[in-house]
């Protein structure tokens, strides 16, 4: 080691935390905006669902062939995915590594396994390399199963009523629902998935959710042979120690290789932070410009502040749902398909004109249960949301002046 010049320790060290300080940015965002959508009813905040980019790919299909975006989705899935494609274009799966909230909560509890283990388990390489394509196997399924639901609801003549056929799995959407009382009648798989292979999976072999199961790594990694920049390991320098190897959360054998193209790698610049001897380990683009991890991590986030925050001043990227009196004032009319779950009686009195009274006596909910979300009290009256569409769509036709 006397001949070779040492990395800046203290450096590497500042670039790991900031990566982490956006992990938890994001984590934090996300959550907060998850609690407040279930709790918070003067503004109504979007639902999760409606913030994570792989809704856009199970609304594709719907989207391109008939011009509607499924329910509980919104555009700001399609403007989501536009940043993450973006950064694709960039840095690859850099969004699984910097910003992914799933990513955050596995390297968490990752890190608490690696303290308690003082190593990390691996699962045997005869069962890892085939485990590793079960996510494009998922995502496959998924995308098919979607589109396959979408034509039938549209072929029957509702589809207001496509649900997302992820969501009762989703680990995601589950995590943020942690303290809903819908855990464990919507998301109770979801919850056995969360546990299982996000948090206990984790906890033994970091990011297990990552590189088995996530349709929305599949996805990035079947398009992420596109981005522009890759860790490369300049081999005359390095002193093959492996500390790169055992840093990686994916488990790439970074000393064998000169560029890192696995699409397995989720960008995280865990390696290059940790190399132990300076410009051995980088990240290099075209005509062999490099850039720091700390540069990688700032103009990640920086993508998507810019593309989230031109489209909030915009209007496209909406962070509250839009309230029925304010769909009603947009299109000059009301339409009973804006009625969801989320709506309350009082709402679609006041938006659609129907008096309380006639509400009351139609569906014999109590004068509190007629402020409260069709959610929260369909299943103690024992009727669904679209019974609610239909009798107001019924009313309005028959009382048309």
């Amino acid at each position: 080691m006397s001949n070779v010049e040492k990395s800046d320790r203290k450096k590497q060290n500042l670039y790991r935390w900031v990566r982490w300080l956006l992990l938890l940015s994001v984590f934090i965002l996300s959550t907060t905006l998850a609690q407040l959508h279930q709790y918070y009813k003067v503004a109504k905040v979007q639902g999760v669902d409606a913030f994570c980019p792989f809704g856009a790919l199970e609304s594709i299909f719907s989207f391109l062939g008939y011009g509607f975006i499924l329910k509980r989705l919104a555009l700001t899935n399609f403007i989501i995915i536009l940043a993450v494609l973006v950064l694709v274009i960039l840095f690859r799966r850099a969004f699984c590594g910097q910003i992914c909230t799933l990513g955050a909560i596995q390297e968490f509890f990752g890190n608490i396994g690696k303290k308690i283990f003082k190593n990390r388990f691996k699962v045997p390489a005869k069962l890892d390399k085939p485990l590793r394509y079960l996510k494009y196997i998922i995502f496959v399924i998924i995308i098919i199963w979607q589109s396959i639901v979408t034509y039938k609801f549209i072929q029957v003549g509702v589809p207001n009523e496509i649900q997302l056929v992820i969501r009762p799995y989703d680990p995601w959407a589950t995590f943020n629902h942690l303290l809903s009382a819908e855990l464990f009648t919507d998301f109770l798989i979801g919850f056995l998935v969360l546990i299982f292979t996000v948090m206990i999976g984790s906890f033994l072999f970091e990011r297990f959710f990552c590189k088995y199961l996530c349709p929305m790594g599949a996805f990035l990694g079947l398009i992420n042979k596109i981005g522009l920049f890759k860790v490369t390991r300049n081999t005359k320098t390095c002193i093959l120690c492996k500390a790169c190897n055992k840093a990686c959360p994916v488990n790439i054998d970074v000393m064998s290789v000169e560029k890192v193209n696995s699409s397995e790698c989720i960008n995280c610049n865990e390696c290059v932070n940790v190399c132990p001897v300076k410009d051995t380990l980088y990240i290099e683009g075209p005509k062999k410009k490099r850039i720091s991890p700390f540069a990688l991590t700032l103009v990640t986030a920086l993508i998507f502040i810019v593309i989230i925050g031109l489209t909030t001043a915009t209007g496209q990227f909406q962070w509250t749902q839009p309230t029925l009196k304010s769909q009603v004032m947009t299109t000059g009319g009301f339409d009973p398909a804006l009625i969801k779950g989320s709506s309350t009686f009082k709402e679609i009195s006041e938006a659609s004109g129907v008096p309380k009274e006639v509400i009351l006596e139609k569906f014999k909910i109590s004068e509190e249960d007629f402020n409260l979300a069709i959610k929260d009290v369909k299943d103690k009256y024992g009727f669904e949301t679209e019974d609610v569409r239909i009798f107001i769509k019924e009313y309005l036709e028959k009382n048309k002046k």
